[in-house]
Formats: C-alpha cells, sequence, structure tokens
C-alpha cells in the first residue's frame, strides 16, 4: 500500500510515488485539515480528526529552475505542521497521515 494523500486544495489529490516517491506502510486517514497560515516561504496547516496519530503537510514551492513537493515538520494529530523553503509557496498543499512516527 502506498500512504494516502488527502489534500485540501480544489480537489488536487496527488498519488503517493509522485509526491514523495516511495512506497510505505499503510496511510492513516487523517482528516479535519486546514491552512491556518502562509507566507512567500512556508504554509502551516492543522489536522483535527481521522484515524491517523500524526501527519505531515507538503507544501508545493517552486524556484526560478523547478517546482517540487518538499515536506513540512511532524506533527501530531490536533497540532500543526509547517512546511518552509527558499523557493516561492504556490498555494498547494498536501497532507500524509499515519498512525506511528517513523511511518511519516
Amino acid at each position: 500500500m502506498t500512504k494516502k494523500i488527502i489534500s485540501s486544495v480544489a480537489g488536487i489529490v496527488l498519488g503517493a510515488a509522485t509526491l514523495v516517491g516511495v512506497t510505505a506502510s499503510p496511510a492513516a486517514a487523517i482528516t479535519g485539515c486546514s491552512k491556518t497560515a502562509s507566507s512567500k516561504h512556508s504554509v502551516s496547516v492543522k489536522c483535527t480528526k481521522g484515524e491517523g496519530n500524526y501527519f505531515r503537510v507538503h507544501g508545493y514551492f517552486c524556484s526560478t529552475s523547478n517546482c517540487q513537493w518538499l515536506p513540512g515538520s511532524l506533527a501530531k494529530k490536533g497540532g500543526t505542521s509547517k512546511a518552509t523553503s527558499s523557493g516561492c509557496y504556490s498555494g498547494m498543499w498536501d497532507v500524509i497521515g499515519c498512525y506511528k512516527k517513523e511511518d511519516c
């Protein structure tokens, strides 16, 4: 199984292989996610519901030469995960939920 990505951005849902390039253990269905803040170089997301215990936001950042999904900090359900980059934040983000820290 690959990790599920739950999107809160205009229906954008990406396959885990596209986002993180790996196959991992089963994902948790983390829900209740909303963007709490963003700036030119960061995005913060809070998730409050679902089966998972932990989650990590992935923000889509662009530099002059390319764009890429970058992972944010690990957060516990109810907390906030923040992704930062020297590139510019595009406005798109996704979340990967998991049951154990080591699976995120």
